[in-house]
């Protein structure tokens, strides 16, 4: 069955019949309604019923270049590998939807990205939403939590770090938990395809630094 998306969407832009379907089962219709998502940010409180899962990456370019690269590469470009790829990005500051070739004007504080997720080499396909929650010019991270009404809650961290050979680590933590508990999901299943799809995000990321040079 066909889904209506309303003018404000434009369906034929967006590739991926799960993020098609992830937004018209939102009751995601116009500006108003995108702004409405909430996020499930940890909640340190809470902190016993978290799992926490930390990966480094280490790129031969200084702090300022990866971080500047990070800040303005567009999001096609970053999830894309076989396991995610990007569907559509809205702006909670401009109320504004883009789609996959849309020009990319940088990461901002209130974007919320669409991605869908192939598992399983393709037989199992799933729609994800994460808003970006914090970006601190000053501490050098980025943060981004997962959007209310997913399997997973929690934030994610991308921390920047300068070495002293003059390389850039980042450091990548999430804390998370799982709507539901299920040990096999969350100590063994999230831990390893997450790492996966994180790991072709920063490799994205390297390789465009290494071809600004």
């Amino acid at each position: 069955m066909s889904i209506h998306l309303p003018a404000f969407i434009k369906k034929d832009l967006i590739q991926q019949k799960t993020v098609r379907d992830y937004i018209e089962n939102k009751g995601l219709r116009i500006p108003c309604d995108f702004d409405q998502l909430d996020t499930t940010c940890y909640k340190p409180a809470e902190s016993d019923s978290y799992h926490v899962h930390t990966k480094s990456f280490l790129i031969k370019s200084d702090l300022d270049t990866v971080w500047k690269t990070y800040l303005t590469i567009p999001p096609r470009e970053t999830w894309r590998s076989r396991m995610v790829s990007f569907g559509c990005m809205y702006c909670k500051q401009s109320k504004s939807l883009t789609y996959l070739k849309d020009k990319y004007n940088g990461l901002s504080e209130g974007q919320v990205l669409f991605l869908n997720i192939s598992l399983f080499w393709g037989m199992v396909n799933i729609a994800v939403a994460h808003q970006i929650t914090r970006i601190d010019q000053k501490e050098k991270y980025i943060e981004f939590s997962y959007i209310e009404g997913g399997k997973t809650e929690g934030s994610q961290r991308l921390i920047f770090q300068e070495t002293n050979d003059y390389q850039t680590r980042i450091i990548h933590r999430t804390t998370y938990r799982g709507k539901t508990k299920s040990y096999i999901r969350e100590k063994r299943l999230y831990p390893y395809l997450h790492g996966k799809v994180i790991a072709a995000f920063h490799r994205n990321v390297e390789q465009k630094v290494l071809e600004i040079g």
